[in-house]
């Protein structure tokens, strides 16, 4: 019998799917990576994020192998408490992990099960983020609702929460109070690919913004801050997920008053094969997110030395006086002009400067190992 802790996960989504982002690429590296050290047992769905398509050549509702992991997809007609229930009493396991906060069979059912005893292991709650303010005004009644009544009814009692950042951190003791159990440990990153050079002229420049297309990634937020730059010449391509419909077709109205200057393009979703690649076209990423816990584009792009615009709502900060790009209040649209400005004037000396130093910032900020250990603390 292995002597490896046994980590069963459960997340709305998993491999081979890629549309929900952060999420799935989270426990897809944790497993990738700590797969040696620790039996990860996943439950999850038989589908991608908004997909009304199962995976093609997945088996369901039985323990299958994807890539080396150990996964139950489960399909819609399961889809109820009574079957997920079973499933996670049936399931050997020492940890639970939950992926999520507010994923009502995922997250929610789990913690009352705790409480009314029908579970009995250790619990431990990612919150990826959503506990942030950015992330809480969005659906705020509902959310605020259910904190409320997890608090009075007591279902965070004994359960650990594993924060991504000192950001988090803060997040989860300002919501939740100073007294609960946090363990701070980061996300594991994916390894990087072969950094493509790209041509830089003063007075021109390229970016992408790629991310779920929702009101929390704030891409509207961007349009209005490119509508102010008449004179530079811009290529501006988004990629990622429709989530929201009516918050898309905002931004696409808020794009027609971009001048010419500005060449914007929504060009589809990308696969996670394809990002890094595609980062390497560009000078720089512009995603002012509302909220982020961690932000696996963020990383992958300076992985790629390829600076990044950010809002000062991620845990990626003192961005410009490490010369890899910028981290501005939401409150100013006019810095963030002021940095596509900056980033435009460069010649092909001073943004090959910058890309050196996204390379030696992020090599800096991941110390795999560290972070492993860190990881396997947590899971003891």
């Amino acid at each position: 019998m292995s002597a490896k802790k046994t980590i069963l996960i459960l997340s709305d989504w998993f491999l081979p799917g890629y549309l929900a982002g952060g999420p799935i690429q989270s426990i897809a590296t944790l497993t990738q990576q700590l797969g040696n050290d620790i039996d990860f047992k996943i439950i999850t769905t038989d589908r991608d994020f908004k997909s009304n398509k199962p995976y093609d050549m997945i088996k369901v509702n039985e323990w299958t192998q994807y890539e080396g992991r150990t996964v139950f997809y489960i399909s819609p007609e399961n889809m109820n408490p009574d079957f997920v229930l079973k499933l996670i009493q049936s399931t050997n396991h020492d940890i639970i992990y939950l992926n999520s906060l507010f994923s009502m069979l995922f997250a929610v059912s789990p913690l009352k099960w705790k409480q009314q005893g029908k579970l009995s292991s250790k619990i431990i709650l990612a919150p990826r983020g959503m506990l942030g303010d950015g992330a809480l005004a969005i659906k705020a009644f509902k959310k605020q609702l259910f904190l409320m009544y997890a608090k009075i009814f007591g279902l965070f009692k004994d359960i650990v929460w594993q924060s991504t950042s000192d950001q988090e951190t803060s997040e989860i003791k300002k919501r939740l109070g100073a007294n609960s159990k946090i363990i701070e440990v980061s996300n594991l990153p994916n390894t990087a690919n072969a950094i493509t050079a790209i041509q830089k002229q003063s007075g021109q420049l390229k970016l992408c913004f790629i991310s779920r297309l929702s009101e929390k990634k704030n891409l509207n937020f961007v349009i209005d801050v490119l509508k102010s730059i008449t004179e530079t010449e811009i290529i501006f391509d988004v990629y990622g997920p429709i989530e929201d419909e009516l918050y898309w077709n905002t931004c696409q109205e808020n794009a027609k008053g971009l001048s010419q200057n500005i060449k914007f393009e929504y060009k589809g979703v990308l696969k996670p094969f394809e990002i890094g690649k595609t980062i390497s076209q560009y000078h720089a990423l512009f995603l002012p997110t509302q909220n982020e816990n961690y932000g696996h584009i963020i990383v992958e792009t300076l992985q790629h030395a390829r600076a990044v615009i950010l809002s000062d709502q991620t845990p990626w900060r003192n961005l410009q006086k490490e010369n890899v790009g910028f981290d501005i209040a939401l409150s100013n649209k006019t810095k963030f002009a002021e940095a596509i400005q900056n980033m435009s004037s460069m010649n092909q000396s001073e943004f090959d400067e910058m890309s050196k130093a996204c390379l030696i910032y992020i090599n800096r900020q991941l110390n795999i190992d560290e972070i492993k250990a860190k990881y396997l603390e947590l899971f003891a």
